[in-house]
């Protein structure tokens, strides 16, 4: 099977609505589904410049197959993403999408240092066979990146230049990461192991939730982790969440399924195994063991693929 190449910002509920609403599947005038993307063929042309890091790019590339570009096009970062600002709400509708737009392509002081951080904070924590597999078509380093605004009144899309995007964003056949500009040469290292829980939580999310329904996943969903928490629970809150083994609630209620596990990839990818089991694992804290049932079973799940998804959060240096 050839593999689809895919993929809780500071919150759950963002990474959801970017998932959910951000990059659901835009609408197609033939009501065909868009075609999966395959890492095959040469469709950019690398080097994109002549700086030692070019070389670092070029051999990536031969060897895994991925591009890791600098310098691309609206169209290789927008491509299937559900705002269009040629198509706005049509007659007196309400209905419209905002979404990312990247204003400047990464700033080539701060390639090395994004290739260095990719290399320590994302790409080591995956065996070779995995990254040649799995890893997205397309990695895109972005300097700059806003999000978009519908005015109802003028019925025109805007980009106020106020709060960019700092966290990574996914796409059908690529990972992006933001704020690759001459700040991120010195990056503090509080910065860096918040990207790098980032990176690695989408990056995972997508390869069993792909952004676009029609897309197949690439890996099949964790479906024993999915029997242990009863998502129907009511009146549950941060005080009680860990006793059904929740990690997270959504307007006092059990989250979905999709929302739960993510919660569960954030925690694991942020934190260190002492500090989940000083308390979210605890049995004072878990006291019916839910908790640490679903957390196993999530471990050993990427474990099968030679994943150690622990690790990621282990890594505070």
């Amino acid at each position: 099977m050839n593999p689809v190449y895919k993929f809780r910002n500071t919150a759950i509920v963002l990474l959801a609505v970017t998932s959910c609403v951000i990059f659901m599947q835009a609408c197609n005038k033939d009501n065909n589904p868009p075609e999966v993307s395959q890492k095959s063929g040469t469709r950019y042309q690398l080097p994109q410049g002549n700086a030692s890091f070019d070389a670092t790019i070029v051999d990536f590339y031969k060897k895994y197959n991925t591009y890791i570009l600098y310098k691309f096009s609206d169209v290789d970062f927008n491509y299937q993403f559900s705002y269009n600002f040629a198509t706005p709400p049509v007659g007196g509708s309400t209905a419209y999408v905002t979404g990312p737009v990247v204003m400047r392509g990464g700033d080539s002081i701060a390639i090395q240092s994004a290739l260095d951080f990719m290399d320590q904070y994302w790409f080591s924590f995956y065996p070779e066979d995995f990254k040649k597999k799995y890893l997205p078509q397309k990695i895109l380093l972005a300097g700059l990146i806003y999000n978009t605004r519908y005015t109802l009144a003028t019925k025109i899309y805007d980009t106020p230049r106020v709060s960019p995007f700092t966290v990574p964003i996914e796409g059908v056949d690529h990972i992006t990461l933001p704020k690759i500009d001459t700040a991120f040469n010195t990056y503090p290292l509080a910065g860096k192991i918040l990207l790098k829980a980032q990176v690695n939580r989408i990056f995972l999310k997508h390869l069993m939730f792909p952004p676009i329904s029609t897309m197949p996943a690439v890996i099949a969903q964790p479906t024993d982790f999915f029997k242990v928490s009863d998502y129907t629970v009511g009146s549950l809150t941060k005080a009680n969440m860990y006793r059904y083994g929740y990690d997270t609630v959504v307007a006092g209620r059990a989250p979905s399924n999709y929302v739960d596990l993510l919660a569960f990839l954030d925690t694991i990818c942020t934190k260190p195994k002492t500090a989940l089991d000083a308390y979210m694992l605890n049995p004072s804290v878990d006291v019916l063991g839910l908790t640490k049932r679903k957390y196993d079973l999530l471990v050993n799940f990427f474990k099968n693929y030679g994943v150690d998804i622990q690790a990621i959060g282990d890594k505070q240096n």
